[in-house]
């Protein structure tokens, strides 16, 4: 087994090392890239200050609770502008569930067609100052400078998440019935920077189309606006939202990747089409190449497990009894089984299921491994969801988003 890193005393009492959150900066020195350290954390929920961050352009400023006002407009029989006190008098909803970046894990697609070394579950250290969306600020670096500074792993992580249903806020205000789509902006504004498109593709001769200084927004689909586990949330964790988590208020979308939960609400519309969202049709978008007709936008996660313990840097392990385990989520809802190969796919054994009642949280899986025999070997998981479909489930696609492919550990047994 891994050893616990000690940590400090705390209240009295020696503690464990607490995962801590492997920032970039931008040029204000506001964190605006994180990574979750996954080998660390244990139990269901990835505490707030482990949380990935993610900001793709300029964060909002700040906003007091009591001055915090968003509005809901369009196709609605009445057009509101609402407090964040008036959305907490409406009935609560909580919803324990994964985010996930659509990034998350692209290495292994690089890897996978022998463009890139082989991952590490272990993160390293990423650039700390202006390592996330203002790298090409003058000459443009290039794609190993970039693929060097931002990693894609660790950018996954488990919340517990507490607001109001979309719906309840949209019913208030009356869908038209024409509508069918929820245009959803954030108080976060800028330019969008090439950088994250480069480092995705793995090259910087994609043609890059600039919107200009824009909002972040995204056009949900009116069904899933209305399922209600998609809530506006002004708390995480069982506290307040934190300003970088999008405080006062942020989309929750279980189930879809990371880009759907926008941050800051600003603005609903209620609209009768699909507006050309730039971070909906020009990145975070699945296809052969950037030319292929049928591209379409990220939204469902796959299927997905891995193994968080043992990882290629706990080699050697000594013969003997050892826990195989890892976390396994899907985009389609709860995970029903998980199975494990210690001979590199040819033989496989289901795993043990950490079963609770929350369709949209990963679920934590174990194995004993009992091995005798010194040797080389090669560990997998793969995962089933309540949907019947079996990981891998998204193929390699230019952006390299979603990836859910089944990874290797190589471990060394003496």
């Amino acid at each position: 087994m891994r050893p616990e890193p000690e940590g400090e005393w705390v209240q009295g009492w020696p503690d464990r090392k607490r995962p801590k959150l492997m920032p970039s900066k931008d040029a204000e020195g506001r964190t605006v890239f994180a990574r979750t350290p996954l080998d660390q954390l244990e139990g269901l929920i990835t505490p707030t200050d482990a949380f990935y961050i993610v900001t793709q352009l300029s964060p909002a400023e700040p906003i007091h609770p009591d001055d915090y006002v968003f509005s809901i407009s369009g196709l609605v029989d009445r057009p509101l502008e609402l407090k964040l006190s008036d959305v907490q008098k409406m009935p609560a909803r909580t919803v324990r569930a994964v985010t996930e970046c659509a990034g998350d894990d692209s290495d292994w697609f690089r890897w996978q067609k022998g463009a890139a070394k082989k991952p590490s579950r272990i993160l390293t250290p990423q650039v700390e100052q202006g390592g996330w969306n203002n790298m090409d600020q003058g000459e443009k670096p290039s794609i190993e400078q970039i693929l060097e500074a931002i990693p894609s792993s660790g950018v996954v992580s488990a919340g517990e998440w507490t607001g109001v249903s979309l719906f309840e806020v949209l019913n208030l205000a009356g869908v038209k019935p024409e509508a069918t789509c929820a245009h959803l902006v954030g108080y976060d504004l800028g330019k969008p920077d090439p950088t994250p498109l480069y480092m995705s593709t793995g090259r910087t001769d994609i043609d890059y189309v600039d919107p200009g200084i824009i909002n972040y927004d995204k056009a949900l689909e009116l069904s899933k606006a209305l399922h209600p586990d998609t809530i506006l949330a002004w708390a995480m964790n069982g506290e307040h939202l934190q300003h970088i988590h999008g405080a006062p208020l942020r989309l929750v979308v279980p189930g879809w990747s990371g880009n759907w939960w926008v941050k800051w609400i600003k603005q609903i519309e209620l609209l009768d089409h699909t507006p050309e969202c730039y971070y909906q049709h020009q990145y975070f978008v699945l296809g052969e190449s950037p030319d292929d007709p049928n591209r379409k936008p990220c939204k469902q996660l796959g299927c997905k497990s891995f193994v968080s313990y043992p990882v290629d840097e706990d080699s050697p392990l000594k013969r003997g009894s050892h826990a195989i385990r890892g976390l396994a989520w899907s985009g389609e809802g709860a995970i029903t089984r998980v199975e494990v190969s210690v001979d590199d796919g040819k033989t496989w054994h289901d795993a043990h299921i950490e079963e609770h009642g929350d369709r949209w949280l990963w679920r934590r899986w174990m194995c004993r491994w009992d091995v005798s025999e010194p040797g080389k070997y090669v560990i997998k998981s793969r995962a089933t969801d309540e949907q019947g479909r079996v990981q891998p489930q998204q193929p390699w696609n230019y952006q390299q988003k979603h990836f859910d492919g089944i990874t290797p550990v190589d471990v060394e047994v003496i």
